[in-house]
């Protein structure tokens, strides 16, 4: 793993619930992997495809016709954003970069938990992203220059998937509210720390105070969850002829309808009551190690 054989057997046996910094062991195998300048070197080149490339200036997303034409970035204009001070972030590079595709595969095989990686450029003054919580557990990875993350603690319990993300739930005074009080934590990275940042705490990195264009990424794990076993422990009961039988129209009715629920909550349980648990074990470890549809994650 990223981490290291020591720090990630720590994460795994006592998964994180508090920011910490750790730097990034010599075993790693992520410098053999990519680096700043490979990151770089797909603007500079117009190798990135559009459709994964977002641009930020001081929170605000810009529309990919500045930065990009026929699905590609154009280098010239990514220059011309990044001398202005534009943060770009290239998403998902597991999806289109196959050394990343081959490590992230590993993480999840050892994790049992599906993600994907990030790589983030910020040009040195100036700041991208601003203050807003993930839905997962983040690594961050510094490869170049600096970069500063305020965070403060969650404002939701456990948010995941779409349930409780800060676009959804935000509130303009919240920042006001942050900024009077001071951040719970605060580090700055530098080339070779790692941030493990918990799903919910609320982050504002920037790199204001840096002399030098920041370049990180950000491996995204995305925890399974007892929704995510309870999903598939019903999923299972398609083999159970009982739940393909056709509810009439008549059943579908408002009238009708609490007792249609009440006669498939009692199939429900008849069916869990009676699941073998040790025959859906390799199946679900399976699922784990494997799926990574966005749709099932």
């Amino acid at each position: 793993m990223l981490l290291g054989s020591e720090a990630a057997h720590d994460l795994v046996a006592a998964w994180p619930d508090r920011p910490y910094t750790l730097t990034l062991p010599g075993d790693s195998p992520i410098g053999r992997v990519i680096s700043a300048q490979t990151i770089r070197g797909f603007l500079d080149t117009g190798c990135a495809p559009s459709a994964y490339v977002n641009v930020f200036h001081r929170g605000e997303g810009l529309h990919p016709a500045r930065y990009s034409s026929d699905d590609r970035v154009l280098p010239a204009s990514a220059q011309v954003l990044l001398d202005k001070g534009c943060t770009f972030q290239l998403r998902e590079l597991n999806r289109w970069h196959p050394p990343l595709g081959v490590f992230c595969a590993g993480i999840q095989a050892e994790t049992g938990c599906a993600g994907y990686v990030t790589a983030f450029i910020t040009p040195p003054g100036h700041q991208g992203l601003d203050y807003h919580w993930d839905q997962y557990l983040s690594i961050v990875v510094q490869l170049e220059g600096s970069k500063t993350w305020e965070l403060w603690k969650p404002r939701v319990d456990a948010p995941y998937r779409d349930h409780s993300m800060s676009t959804d739930l935000w509130q303009d005074e919240w920042v006001a509210q942050w900024m009077q009080a001071g951040p719970d934590y605060e580090f700055e990275l530098t080339v070779g720390d790692v941030l493990v940042l918990p799903r919910g705490w609320v982050h504002n990195p920037h790199s204001r105070n840096a002399s030098e264009a920041s370049v990180h990424l950000t491996f995204v794990l995305k925890e399974r969850v007892p929704q995510w076993v309870a999903e598939r422990l019903i999923g299972s009961a398609i083999n159970d002829v009982r739940f393909r039988t056709v509810i009439p129209p008549s059943g579908l009715d408002p009238a009708q309808m609490p007792e249609t629920i009440k006669g498939v909550r009692a199939l429900v349980i008849d069916y869990l009551n009676g699941l073998n648990v040790e025959e859906m074990v390799p199946a679900l470890r399976h699922a784990a190690e494997k799926e990574m549809s966005h749709a099932t994650l």
